[in-house]
């Protein structure tokens, strides 16, 4: 892999990684508690003070989701994710055989990662199943195209890539 390659890839694998964080759950949604109010009852001359019951929100779909065993799936991915822009990153800078293979593995991990999502159904979210899909199918072609073989991809076409997967994770499940 020749420096230039590396270098876009790592670039490329850090913006990834920020997106994916979003994807992932990073934000939280805020959401506030009811204050307790106070009711007074009269009752044939006896008044009673009472808690108003306290009204809970439903929780987000998506956050509830990410508890499943799905949206854990999906926190590994991206922690994978996040781990291979790291290695990157690393062997941008110090392009040694040992980094190399070390993102060669990592990407392996990544694409064995979301191939188990893709062929679990229980682990693939009920809203935007489809997008989700596809998104996985593009990581995927980011992990194959980081494999020595036929597949190998240039510089160019890992930035097709690595963008095409990073615009398919713009998506909400749950």
């Amino acid at each position: 892999m020749s420096r230039n390659r590396l270098t876009a890839a790592a670039a490329a694998a850090a913006a990834a990684a920020a997106a994916i964080a979003i994807l992932a759950g990073c934000a939280t949604t805020h959401h506030a508690a009811a204050a307790p109010t106070t009711r007074t009852v009269t009752l044939t001359a006896v008044t009673h003070h009472a808690a108003a019951a306290r009204t809970t929100t439903p929780a987000d779909p998506a956050v509830q989701w990410l508890g499943s065993a799905g949206g854990q799936a999906q926190v590994t991915l991206n922690q994978d994710v996040d781990t291979l822009a790291g290695d990157l990153e690393i062997e941008a800078h110090a392009p040694t055989v040992a980094n190399h293979l070390i993102f060669e593995a990592d990407a392996r991990t990544v694409r064995a990662q979301a191939s188990k999502i893709l062929t679990t159904s229980a682990l693939l979210p009920t809203v935007n199943r489809a997008a989700y899909q596809g998104m996985l199918h593009k990581f995927i072609t980011v992990a194959d195209m980081l494999q020595p073989g036929a597949n190998y991809g240039t510089t160019d076409q890992d930035y097709t890539a690595w963008w095409a997967a990073l615009s398919a994770s713009n998506i909400t499940v749950s």
